[in-house]
């Protein structure tokens, strides 16, 4: 069976708008044959079921996850399919702490580049992931893709680059400007002017973190071609596809880009020659996703498939899904928990991991049964209550019992 790699769909003339399934595409490319495999850009992580891209199928198999899908066809190639195989120990480790430095160094930047500025968010990214989500994930994912950023890089204190932060800051300087006489004030600012001024406050700082990022990359990668040796890793390819991210995209704040391009020259065009190599000419985003023509045509290097439209019982549940997730109780019950790690070191921990998969999503069909169920039930009852078709039973209130005292209450007189 043709193995199904699923990722983020195309955006800034490159295949994916994620680092790391650029990463997964490049891998591929490099060590499967063009007819085993097939590129889908599904861009929904929810309509795979580990709920994260990108995702490798298998037959009835998922890996997601850069590192894992890597792992997975070295084990079921039996090392065939794997670009490390060449390297010694020493490289092996050094390989290792090359692809956790770029996941660590890499990621926040382009989380500040892409979602946390706020001028690139609203003017490019927003429209890149319009472009490739379909309703209702073209309102829901992008905010959550953002918040995701955030948090990743609020380590960097670079908060600022933020419009809601940027507003803040803009509030506590008309505090202090109530105090100056208007002959001395400064001009009000723009939004896209304080953005701009708080670009430059924060310049040497973005200059410290970008510096840490690409000095390490030029010296390991030296006069080389190639990381380690004259061959591709698994390292190459983070690398390219971080640095990707980096050099294409025509941002309004471009301060990463510029960065690669005037300071490291050497590392941009590199990269610029490589990116070439591993996705080729620029993708379509129209096309690949078969809203026009063009998919089966032979300048395609990558074997790229049209995903499937969603039905409409997946757009309601999806529409449902939106709902339940930021709930704080039935949420996170909702949600798909981690399923483990197998300790066995075959092919059988990821047919295990399947099984508790499998169970998992088992209980969430019961929620979304159950909670779609007691919907359509309450909603009917409230319009035959509104139609006056349902009524509320009313309890008839009968007359008052007399009380009986016996033979006493005649002594007495009372009845």
């Amino acid at each position: 069976m043709v193995l199904e790699l699923h990722i983020w769909g195309p955006a800034f003339d490159l295949p994916s708008i994620d680092a790391q399934c650029l990463a997964a595409v490049c891998y591929l490319r490099t060590c499967l044959p063009s007819d085993g495999w097939s590129l889908i850009p599904s861009s929904d992580p929810t309509r795979t079921p580990l709920g994260e891209l990108p995702a490798l199928r298998d037959g009835g198999t998922w890996v997601a996850g850069f590192n894992n899908i890597v792992a997975y066809l070295r084990d079921i190639s039996n090392g065939e399919w794997d670009l490390d195989k060449d390297l010694d120990e020493n490289q092996r480790a050094d390989r290792a702490a090359l692809s956790s430095f770029l996941d660590s160094r890499g990621q926040p930047l382009l989380d500040l580049s892409l979602y946390v500025s706020s001028d690139n968010y609203l003017n490019s990214t927003r429209q890149a992931l319009g472009a490739i989500l379909s309703w209702p994930s073209s309102w829901t994912i992008p905010h959550q893709l953002r918040a995701k950023a955030k948090k990743r890089s609020e380590h960097l204190g670079l908060g600022s680059l933020d419009v809601d932060t940027a507003q803040e800051d803009k509030g506590e300087d008309a505090v202090l400007t109530a105090h100056i006489p208007k002959s001395l004030r400064k001009p009000k600012q723009t939004v896209s002017g304080l953005l701009g001024r708080n670009v430059q406050k924060n310049k040497f700082r973005l200059d410290g973190i970008t510096s840490d990022f690409f000095e390490p990359l030029l010296e390991a990668l030296e006069d080389e071609d190639c990381f380690f040796g004259e061959e591709d890793s698994s390292a190459d390819c983070l690398a390219i596809a971080y640095l990707a991210l980096m050099q294409n995209p025509e941002l309004p704040q471009g301060w990463l880009k510029d960065t690669l391009r005037n300071k490291y020259p050497k590392m941009n065009h590199w990269n610029r020659t490589r990116v070439e190599e591993a996705f080729g000419p620029s993708v379509d985003v129209d096309m690949v996703l078969g809203r026009k023509d063009g998919l089966t045509s032979e300048k395609l290097v990558l074997p790229w498939r049209i995903p499937e439209k969603r039905t409409l019982p997946q757009t309601l549940q999806a529409v449902l899904e939106s709902c339940i997730e930021p709930l704080p109780v039935l949420g996170s019950w909702y949600a798909i928990s981690d399923v483990g790690r197998e300790q066995s070191g075959n092919i059988d921990r990821y047919h295990t991991k399947q099984v508790r998969l499998a169970r998992l999503h088992r209980r969430r069909e019961i929620y979304f049964q159950v909670l779609a169920s007691t919907c359509a039930v309450t909603g009917l009852a409230g319009w035959m209550l509104y139609k006056g078709m349902l009524k509320f039973p009313h309890r008839v209130l009968g007359a008052p019992k007399s009380r009986s005292f016996g033979q006493a209450g005649a002594l007495f007189g009372l009845m």
